[in-house]
């Protein structure tokens, strides 16, 4: 039915606005067909926009709104309107009434989409998209309004799928448990960056690993596809205005998919610091920026061209590169992850054959492959900001970087299963920035681990394989001798010898011997017997410094001598090996010893190697082990070995070597002169005078008092020890015994001392000590005279008790003239003695050699004679021959003393010894 004519324009104006906030809508095509100069599309647009409520369903308004584009009414001659709203109404009123209309424009005031289009329906339906979101929040409402319309409709089509698709995915079917819901507002007022972060950030550490690869799918693919609208491109760049320069070239729209895909794998990249399962979870699901959900909207057409695409894969492909060699988890499952990531890049590139992976965990394969651009890159390439540039060699797939990255992840692999896990970055840095030092240290490190771990399940002839080959990667001949290429292989810069050597020493520290001696000394190995020497050499040298205790049997000093005893028998000629023996002889006899060093540091075989005079840990051993000097056959041992290790003895503190030859013998005969010395010292010490004494005689005096040589004495060697200790020992007092004691035993101490006061001038080596000498011996000459006179005393005391014969009972004392003739006759020898006194202080020595002489004519009256001396060729003179009467004249005279021995030895070797110093002859010459 038609509209009366008495309304006006005004009115229909009027009634189309009332029509529309009643929703009574479908008339609206029919009253736009009669008054079409007051009711244009573009108004009616508007009414509807301003005053057609929200929640309205939109398919009871889309037919009416496809009536006023096709400009036809389909219910013309449908049933009545009713007019009475605006019927009562004059003219003037009506016009009035519209004047205050406050309509909305179609164009909404935030989207340049719109803004940008002249079609009118486009303008609408997004300006009504936004109302329905911003007044009741139903957005499955705003897609049943753009259905009919996004086909035809461009930017309809792009609005719906980057914007209303991935908003109705996410508060609807992703996650519609979550308490608040974007809107459309908030998500078309985001840049790139921040609605990705966002879209992508909704995959939570506790979700499903498959929610990463949804989003990408769903969420960011449709995002992207309106990364080229108007209104995103005004955002992005006032986003990077401060840090990216916006992009000059002329294809603008492959700059920006560039840019917000790379994006995406810079955020993969990313995510995998926190969550690598889920990530690459997304490489192996994923596959890349053509894989997208557009809900069907899309034309094919519109999907990326070929170029772009191919752009896109390959940084794709990188990023997962990149993910690979960030991560820090050295975890199997992590390094599986890694192998899964490198292979499915390789797949969606092409570029399998360059994969090194084999199904036979057994087999070791052979990696080949152009290193000339991977060994151009620096550390900055492995930083995290540098793995997603473009020209970046390590991660922009390529056969080198997909071959290198497949033999670093192998050498990882292997690596885990000897027990040395390090990270991706950690291996490409050894291979390809680390000196030969660095990568010798890792290598090190490496066997270490092995050695170190309690499970000794490894087989290592495997082993070696394994670390021979992590060396070359099997670039290289198997037997070592042949280096390999550039960056082929993780220890490459190191050398076959070296690392055989290193694999030698974790054999022998592992107490692999046999398999050592097998593949090093029987078979025809990479290293020569010499290098063979050397390595078990310096691996007893690390177990002898690492050894607590010395005793052999035990320990570190039992791995360290079942070493030796396993290979010196196949270098017989060793002089390291010898040496290696003897010092470990050595140090197994001091640990039957308490010893502890300075500061309460126990004493360690360490200590030995390390002291700057071994021999003096001997002197310690005396000085804290009570009767230890009693044990010196034990202590020369000692000694002995520590001169066959290469420990020179040392006579002083400043000098190194105080002697003129240097052979082995004269060392040892050197050490064994301290060694005595420090004993006689120790016993004297304990004193224990006759220990000393005892050493003294039988050790160190020369071979013309001592019916045998001694092996201390040599006349090659000067000797500037022995008489030292003999003249300490000849000063010698024992504070045990006091003045009082035995007459007899004070005598025989101080005979001794004198004797060896004697021995001490034969054996000094200069006559700088001499007057010291003669000055104590004859404090111990006037010494002895007082006590003979004692003794004289006591003699002719208990000779008086005994003749005085009326004492004893029945007995007759002598006669008045037997009384007179034995006084006479005691009388006598008084003068005698008197007068031998006086000859002898008449004569007196004045000078050095007088001094000498008169010690020996001293030495001649008074010395001891010392028991079990051989007699001297020549016969004593008639003035050492004095007798008691009880004595044998003949056996006196076949008997040589001792003491006439001490005085020709004085006498003789001061005039032929040193009387060319002072300048003076003897007497009888």
């Amino acid at each position: 039915m038609a509209i009366p004519r008495r309304l006006s324009g005004a009115h229909a104006i009027l009634l189309t606005a009332h029509l529309c906030a009643t929703g009574n809508i479908s008339s609206l095509p029919q009253v736009q067909t009669q008054f079409p100069g007051w009711l244009p599309l573009e108004r009616v647009l508007r009414i509807i926009l301003t005053f057609l409520p929200e929640s309205t369903n939109p398919q009871t308004y889309t037919p009416v709104l496809q009536e006023l584009l096709d400009g036809h009414s389909s219910q013309s001659d449908g049933g009545d309107i009713d007019i009475s709203p605006v019927d009562h109404l004059s003219e003037a009123a009506a016009k009035k009434s519209v004047r205050r209309l406050r309509l909305l424009p179609l164009r909404y005031h935030d989207d340049e989409d719109s803004q940008d289009s002249t079609d009118l329906l486009t303008q609408f339906l997004i300006h009504r998209a936004y109302r329905i979101d911003l007044e009741t929040a139903l957005q499955p409402l705003i897609l049943d309004l753009l259905l009919p319309f996004y086909q035809r409709l461009t930017i309809v089509r792009t609005w719906l799928i980057s914007s209303l698709l991935p908003l109705l995915r996410l508060n609807y079917e992703y996650y519609p448990s979550q308490d608040e819901t974007f809107s459309l507002e908030i998500l078309e007022s985001m840049d790139s960056h921040t609605a990705l972060n966002i879209l992508l950030s909704m995959t939570g550490a506790e979700k499903n690993n498959m929610d990463l690869v949804k989003n990408l799918r769903g969420l960011v693919g449709p995002w992207m596809y309106g990364r080229n609208r108007s209104k995103r491109r005004r955002l992005n760049q006032a986003a990077e205005a401060n840090t990216i320069s916006p992009p000059q070239d002329s294809t603008q729209q492959q700059n920006n998919n560039i840019s917000g895909w790379q994006y995406v794998n810079e955020w993969l990249l990313a995510r995998s610091h926190v969550d690598y399962e889920s990530t690459v979870n997304a490489f192996l699901s994923w596959n890349g920026p053509n894989d997208v959900d557009l809900g069907g909207y899309e034309e094919k057409s519109q999907r990326l061209d070929g170029d772009v695409l191919d752009d896109l894969n390959i940084r794709y492909g990188q990023s997962g590169l990149a993910v690979v060699y960030t991560t820090s988890d050295t975890s199997k499952p992590c390094l599986e992850g890694s192998v899964k990531i490198l292979t499915r890049v390789a797949q969606l590139l092409n570029l399998e054959e360059y994969l090194f992976f084999t199904t036979d965990s057994s087999a070791l394969p052979s990696v080949m492959f152009d290193a000339s651009q991977i060994s151009s890159s620096s550390r900055v390439s492995l930083l995290q900001n540098a793995l997603l540039v473009a020209s970046n060699p390590l991660t922009c797939p390529s056969a080198s970087s997909v071959s290198f990255l497949s033999a670093i992840l192998i050498s990882i692999s292997i690596l885990t299963e000897l027990g040395h896990s390090i990270t991706c970055r950690a291996a490409a840095n050894i291979c390809l920035h680390s000196t030969q030092d660095i990568q010798l240290l890792e290598l090190r490190n490496v066997i270490s681990s092995i050695v170190r771990q309690t499970k000794s399940s490894h087989v290592w002839k495997d082993v070696r394989q394994q670390i021979l080959w992590l060396q070359h990667w099997g670039s290289g001949k198997a037997d070592g001798k042949e280096n390999s290429s550039i960056c082929h292989g993780l220890f490459w810069r190191v050398s076959n010898d070296v690392v055989e050597a290193e694999i030698l020493k974790a054999l022998l520290e592992i107490r692999e011997y046999n398999l050592a001696i097998e593949i090093y000394v029987n078979s025809n190995s990479a290293l020569s017997l010499t290098q063979v020497e050397e390595a078990v050499k310096e691996a007893i040298f690390t177990t002898y410094d690492n050894a607590s205790n010395g005793n052999r049997t035990r320990g570190g000093m039992k791995r360290a001598y079942d070493i030796l005893q396993a290979f010196q028998p196949y270098f017989p000629e060793s002089v390291s090996l010898k040496e290696i023996r003897a010092l470990i002889s050595a140090t197994h006899a001091l640990s039957f010893y308490s010893l502890t060093l300075q500061h309460g540091v126990p004493f360690q075989p360490v200590s030995i190697r390390v002291h700057p005079d071994p021999l003096s840990l001997i002197e310690k051993v005396l000085d804290q082990n009570a009767k230890a000097y009693t044990k010196v056959d034990d202590l020369l041992a000692i000694g002995r070995n520590l001169v066959a290790a290469g420990f020179l003895p040392r006579l002083t503190d400043n000098d190194d070597l105080n002697f003129v030859s240097t052979s082995e013998e004269d060392f040892v005969i050197t050490a064994e002169r301290r060694i005595m010395s420090l004993a006689i010292s120790s016993a004297l010490s304990s004193n224990d005078f006759g220990t000393a004494y005892s050493y003294i005689l039988t050790r160190l005096a020369p071979p013309s008092l001592l019916s045998t040589s001694s092996p201390l004495t040599n006349p090659t060697v000067r000797d500037d020890i022995s008489w030292r200790a003999v003249y300490n020992a000849g000063r010698y007092r024992d504070p045990a015994m006091p003045p009082s004691a035995n007459l007899q035993s004070q005598i025989t101490q101080l005979s001794q001392r004198m004797e060896l006061l004697s021995l001490a001038l034969t054996l000094v080596p200069s006559p700088d000590p001499l007057p010291e000498i003669l000055g104590a011996w004859r404090r111990c000459d006037e010494e002895m005279n007082g006590l003979r006179a004692r003794e004289a005393e006591e003699e002719e005391l208990w000779d008086t008790k005994g003749d005085n014969l009326s004492t004893v009972p029945g007995g007759f004392g002598p006669t008045e003239s037997e009384q007179d003739a034995y006084e006479t006759k005691k009388q006598h020898a008084r003068r005698a003695r008197a007068h031998r006194d006086r000859l002898n202080a008449e004569e007196a020595p004045m000078g050095l050699f007088e001094v000498a002489r008169g010690a020996a004519l001293a030495l001649h009256k008074n010395a001891f004679p010392l028991s079990g001396a051989t007699a001297a060729a020549e016969q004593p003179t008639s003035s050492s021959h004095v007798h008691r009467p009880s004595e044998d004249p003949t056996s006196a005279e076949d008997r040589v003393r001792k003491r006439d021995v001490v005085s020709k030895m004085v006498t003789g070797g001061l005039v032929s010894g040193i009387g060319w110093v002072l300048g003076a002859q003897p007497v009888n010459r």
